[in-house]
């Protein structure tokens, strides 16, 4: 029996832990009025994003208040929130002074949010089995997001 599962009475428990990393870009003040195009910051940052939303646009029940712009690292099963993270910065390091430029011409700001959702079951026993990652950054990593002027959020999520 592995760590990820438990032949217990009712099947076996999928436990796991999945991350996914992405960059945002919104205006630097969270306020209505405050905008900007999402194709003006691709041009200024030489970088497809992987998602955009503009000011108005609904989804569901929310109205977006202002443009946003992403660039994702697809969700995937993985235990170390730094692997994730370098991925996400192997992909943007190289767009650099297009990503600082678009900041300081549009009054824009830049952050990376790091989404973790970790998947429970129960063992035979009926205990709740939950799965943890490790959150874990190299002085090397910080200062990559550093040098790129980038927040870090972490998320966490128990299912």
């Amino acid at each position: 029996m592995g760590n990820d599962e438990d032949q217990g009475g009712t099947g076996p428990a999928v436990v796991r832990c999945t991350q996914r990393a992405y960059l945002t870009v919104a205006p630097v003040e969270d306020a209505d009025g405050l905008d900007f195009d999402p194709a003006h910051v691709t041009r200024l940052v030489g970088l497809e994003p992987t998602r955009i939303h503009r000011r108005g646009e609904a989804v569901g029940q929310r109205v977006h208040r202002s443009s946003g712009w992403y660039v994702d690292v697809p969700q995937r099963e993985e235990y170390d929130t730094e692997l994730v993270l370098r991925e996400l910065l192997d992909v943007l390091d190289p767009h650099a002074e297009g990503l600082a430029y678009a900041r300081q011409v549009l009054g824009l700001r830049a952050g990376v949010n790091v989404v973790i959702e970790m998947h429970s079951g129960r063992d035979g026993a009926g205990d709740i089995l939950v799965t943890t990652p490790r959150i874990h950054l190299t002085a090397e990593t910080m200062r990559r997001l550093a040098d790129l002027c980038l927040w870090l959020d972490c998320d966490q999520y128990v299912y």
